[in-house]
C-alpha cells in the first residue's frame, strides 16, 4: 500500500519526480506505517482526452529525465517500460522491464510484467519462462501461478494447469481466481 496521510512536522517529504512516494524517507526516519481504513479517492485522470494526452508527454518527459538521472534505478527503468507500454512499443518496454529486473529482481512482479508483453506478442514460451522466474521470486503470491495456469489452458495443457492451480490452492484455499480457473480446468478433463 502506498502513504497518503502523515504528519507534516516529522520532515517527511515526497520523493521522485512522477508517482511521488514518502516511504523511502519514512523507513530511513524509522518512522512506522499502518493502514488506516480511510479511502481516497483519485480522480486526476477524470479529464477530457487533450488533458489526459498532454498530462501523459509531460509524465514521459520527467520519467525518462529521472532515468537519465539515475539509469540505475529499478523503480525509474520499471516507470519508463510502463509509459513504453502504454504506447504499445513492447521492444523498448521489455527492454526497461528487463533493466529493472537485473537491478532488482523482486521489484514489484517484474517478471510478471515481462511475461504479460510476451503474451501480447503471442510468444507463449517466453511468457511461460518468465512466469516461473516470477513465481519463483514471489512465492507467497498466487498470481504469477495462476496466470502460467491460463496461459497452459490456453495451450490445452489442461494437465500441467491443474496441478499448478491444486498447488496453489492449498496455499490460498479461498482465492476467487484460483478457483474459477480449477473449475474451467477439470470441466476440460471430462
Amino acid at each position: 500500500f502506498l502513504v497518503r496521510l502523515f504528519k507534516n512536522n516529522e520532515g517527511i517529504e515526497f520523493r521522485n519526480k512522477v508517482h511521488e512516494l514518502v516511504e523511502d524517507i519514512m523507513r530511513r526516519k524509522s518512522l512506522k506505517y499502518e493502514k488506516s481504513g480511510i479511502v481516497l479517492h483519485h480522480f486526476g485522470s477524470v479529464k477530457d482526452e487533450k488533458t489526459v494526452k498532454e498530462k501523459a508527454e509531460q509524465y514521459s518527459k520527467i520519467i525518462l529525465k529521472q532515468l537519465e538521472e539515475e539509469p540505475e534505478n529499478a523503480r525509474f527503468n520499471y516507470q519508463a517500460a510502463r509509459m513504453h507500454l502504454g504506447k504499445n512499443d513492447f521492444s523498448s518496454a521489455l527492454k526497461y522491464f528487463k533493466k529493472a529486473a537485473r537491478i532488482d529482481r523482486n521489484y514489484k512482479l517484474i517478471f510478471s510484467e515481462i511475461a504479460k508483453i510476451y503474451l501480447q506478442m503471442n510468444d507463449k514460451n517466453h511468457a511461460i519462462e518468465y512466469f516461473k522466474k516470477s513465481i519463483k521470486h514471489n512465492p507467497d503470491n498466487p498470481s504469477p501461478a495462476n496466470n502460467l495456469a491460463v496461459v497452459y489452458m490456453s495451450m490445452g495443457k489442461f494437465k500441467e494447469a491443474k496441478n499448478i492451480l491444486e498447488e496453489q490452492l492449498k496455499k490460498h484455499p479461498n482465492n476467487k481466481a484460483l478457483e474459477y480457473n480449477y473449475e474451467e480446468v477439470l470441466k476440460n478433463l471430462k
